[in-house]
């Protein structure tokens, strides 16, 4: 089993960049820490950007306090383990779910063997973030030859301090930075306690996720449906089956080690939401569709033969479009 002391160690002898990938996976899972991050997506109609403080106590409980954007404001996340907790002061509820709070890893580690097969890692020159020495360590995708991450890794304690995602343009579309941060091993529990008093909201109900597609379209209850085209290096990662808005609703995930994209289906009509955002019309073979940014994201939604599909992932139109014909009956 892992200790603080041999992951600090293994990020101070990593030979070579995936080593270094491996440390830093493994690091939250053993490296207790408070600091102040920074979180910037660019879109092309829009950028957001949020500050949190954070306690982490490893392995799993970590809290994250929003100090910007200011309708955020003493908001907080609360995760233990496989649960989160959304805090919500103003309107004093909290909402419980599957812990779906911003993810300070690389990549899951049954995601990583995906990621190597992928992309290049190498050195760049070293770094200092927050005023601690970091390695610097680029991804770039085999098949396209475009650098599509750049992190810096603690040389110490091997946790990403920064982290950004570059577009198949180059262009950065997303950022997590630490502003400030410090190693402590003595966080107290209480603060990851929930708060009492509030009026407490149950999240989505979810199936156990699997990783047998092929079932989970047998049993979504609807004559559901999966992409027979994925753009290369993808993946099947696992899927699940939730109750979305009253709407029994089927979730598929795809990914190449680093870029996801996600295929949610119904027989209702519970479409992921686009309230907030800049929408444009699309069309996916005869069929009317809706498409849209959010931040680094991308949302590309329509319905056929009963049936409401769409599509959430790091990838663009024209490669949201290829995996939508193939799905759309």
């Amino acid at each position: 089993m892992l200790t603080l002391a041999s992951v600090v160690l293994a990020a101070a002898v990593a030979k070579s960049p995936l080593d270094l990938l491996r440390t830093a996976i493994a690091a939250p899972r053993h490296v207790s820490y408070v600091g102040e991050v920074q979180v910037l997506q660019f879109g092309p109609q829009h950028s957001d950007a949020a500050i949190f403080r954070i306690e982490h106590r490893a392995p799993n409980l970590t809290r994250r306090w929003y100090e910007a954007p200011q309708d955020l404001y003493g908001d907080s996340i609360i995760s233990r383990g496989e649960q989160s907790y959304s805090v919500d002061v103003k309107r004093n509820t909290v909402l419980e779910a599957e812990d779906d709070s911003i993810d300070d890893q690389v990549a899951e580690d049954d995601n990583f063997s995906v990621l190597a097969s992928n992309y290049r890692a190498t050195f760049a020159p070293n770094d200092t973030v927050a005023g601690r020495a970091t390695r610097v360590v680029i991804l770039t995708n085999k098949h396209t030859g475009q650098m599509t991450m750049r992190l810096k890794i603690d040389e110490q304690t091997g946790l990403v301090l920064d982290k950004e995602i570059f577009a198949s343009n180059g262009s950065l579309v997303a950022q997590t930075h630490f502003e400030h941060i410090h190693y402590n091993n003595s966080i107290p529990l209480a603060v990851f306690d929930v708060p009492k008093g509030l009026k407490v909201l149950v999240g989505p109900a979810r199936s156990l996720p699997s990783n047998d597609i092929g079932q989970l379209l047998k049993s979504a209850g609807f004559a559901a449906r999966g992409p027979k085209y994925l753009p290369e290096g993808f993946t099947p990662v696992e899927g699940d089956v939730s109750v979305v808005q009253g709407v029994r609703t089927l979730h598929l995930l795809y990914s190449d080690g680093i870029r996801t994209v996600s295929l949610f289906q119904n027989a209702g009509n519970a479409n992921v939401g686009f309230s907030k955002l800049h929408v444009e019309s699309a069309k996916i073979g005869n069929h009317a569709a809706k498409y849209a940014h959010d931040g680094p994201t991308t949302l590309l939604a329509w319905s056929a033969a009963g049936l409401h599909f769409t599509l959430v992932g790091d990838l663009n139109r024209s490669e949201l479009e290829k995996i939508a014909a193939s799905v759309a009956p």
